[in-house]
C-alpha cells in the first residue's frame, strides 16, 4: 500500500495498492479519500453536464441498465420531437437512451456512451474546435427548455458534444 499526495488536492490523499492478476498483469486499486472524491464529483458534474447512451434498441439498454445495474427510468414529453427516455439514480435523471435501430439518420452508428461538455457559447467553442482541427458532426441545434448543441470530432477521431443550457 502506497500513499500519493495529489497535488491539486493537497489535502486529500489517495491509496493505491497493487497485486498481479490471473494474467499475470498488474492491477490497481485506487482509493480517493472522500473528501476527493466529492471535489472530483463537483467538477466533472459541472464540466461533462450529460451522458447519452446509443444502441440498436433503447428499450434493451433501458432493460440492461435497470436489471443489471439498479437504473430507474424516467420519460420526458419533448413535445413535436417525441419522448425522451432517461436512467435515473436516486429519482435523479443521469443518462439519456437512445435507440438508433429505427432512424435512417443513424444508420450505422455503433452502440456507444456519448458525453456532453459544457461550454460558454457552442458556436464560439465550434469556431474554436474547428480552428484547432475538428470536424463538425451535427450542426449546432436548438433543443426548446434544454440548450444549444453541436457533435464534434477532435482531430484525432474522438466525438463529444459541445453544450450551452438553457438558463432557468
Amino acid at each position: 500500500m502506497a500513499i500519493i499526495w495529489a497535488e491539486s488536492y493537497p489535502q486529500s490523499a489517495y491509496s493505491c495498492d497493487s497485486h498481479n492478476n490471473k494474467r499475470g498483469f498488474a492491477s490497481y486499486h485506487v482509493a480517493m479519500a472522500t473528501e476527493t472524491r466529492d471535489q472530483q464529483a463537483i467538477a466533472t458534474g459541472r464540466t461533462f453536464v450529460w451522458h447519452e447512451v446509443y444502441g440498436a434498441s433503447a428499450q434493451a439498454s433501458l432493460d440492461f441498465y435497470t436489471k443489471a445495474l439498479g437504473f430507474g427510468t424516467e420519460t420526458m414529453d419533448m413535445g413535436p420531437m417525441g419522448s425522451y427516455t432517461m436512467l435515473t439514480k436516486n429519482g435523479t435523471a443521469i443518462a439519456g437512451v437512445i435507440g438508433t435501430g429505427d432512424d435512417p439518420r443513424m444508420a450505422g452508428v455503433p452502440p456507444h456512451w456519448s458525453t456532453y461538455l459544457a461550454v460558454d457559447d457552442v458556436d464560439e467553442s465550434l469556431k474554436a474546435c474547428v480552428e484547432h482541427g475538428a470536424t463538425v458532426e451535427v450542426q449546432p441545434m436548438d433543443v426548446p427548455t434544454i440548450g444549444r448543441m453541436a457533435l464534434i470530432k477532435d482531430p484525432q477521431g474522438a466525438h463529444i458534444w459541445i453544450f450551452t443550457g438553457t438558463p432557468s
